[in-house]
């Protein structure tokens, strides 16, 4: 393996912890740093925070000093949770729809500067239809998207798009560039060593594959091991 393709874990790491991280933490850290370019004290509104994915990118926003935010999810018991984790309103997709689109429109009417969407298909549409009946030409809405949870497209009006500012991007292994990946990567295992993340895992034998994956509440990291699990 080349040099450029690795970096150290932290002493303060253990190795369960950074297998376990890595992959949803690094979604949230490219989003927030390489792509949004976030400032200390901007709205970060993250669409599909009751996954790993999202429940991480929280914890990320907090830590980077966002002034507010706001998770949405369809999960009731993650939702409470993440108020323990950092944010500071959320969102139930398990709402109806007329309360889905009031909420979505009080959080636009307060100002969001970052959308993380971890979702795509119809929440990603409301959240954007929302941005657009409360326009603000004071702030850019830089919306990333990271997933495709809830489906791979959406229709997209042109007037949503001429209505307000919006800057609409992805984040992943082909919108940022390969050394910047590896810092996200280094950057984040500091912040680790630094002060623990909030993540739920569980470490199982490699001969357990399965039933482990059987197991997995999608909200879980499962961390295989060829060595004995105490």
């Amino acid at each position: 393996m080349r040099p450029d393709q690795y970096v150290p874990i932290p002493d303060s790491v253990d190795d369960v912890t950074a297998a376990a991280i890595v992959n949803p933490g690094i979604s949230g850290w490219m989003a927030l740093r390489e792509r949004a370019a976030f400032k200390p004290g901007e709205t970060v509104l993250i669409n599909g925070a009751t996954g790993g994915s999202g429940s991480f990118a929280v914890q990320l926003a907090r830590r980077f000093g966002a002034g507010r935010i706001i998770a949405t999810g369809r999960n009731p018991d993650v939702l409470r949770e993440l108020k323990s984790l950092g944010a500071d309103e959320t969102i139930s997709l398990m709402s109806g729809e007329d309360e889905q689109v009031a909420a979505f429109e009080a959080a636009f009417a307060n100002g969001v500067d970052i959308v993380l969407d971890h979702l795509w298909g119809p929440p990603a549409r409301k959240i954007l239809a929302a941005s657009a009946r409360i326009p603000d030409a004071a702030r850019t809405l830089r919306f990333v998207q990271i997933g495709a949870m809830a489906g791979a497209e959406i229709g997209l009006p042109a007037a949503m798009l001429r209505s307000r500012a919006n800057l609409l991007m992805g984040s992943g292994l082909g919108s940022v560039a390969p050394d910047r990946i590896m810092a996200s990567m280094r950057d984040l295992l500091i912040s680790a060593g630094e002060e623990p993340y909030h993540m739920d895992i569980e470490v199982a034998k490699l001969s357990d594959v399965t039933d482990a994956w059987a197991r997995d509440s999608g909200n879980r990291r499962v961390v295989l091991t060829t060595e004995q699990v105490l």
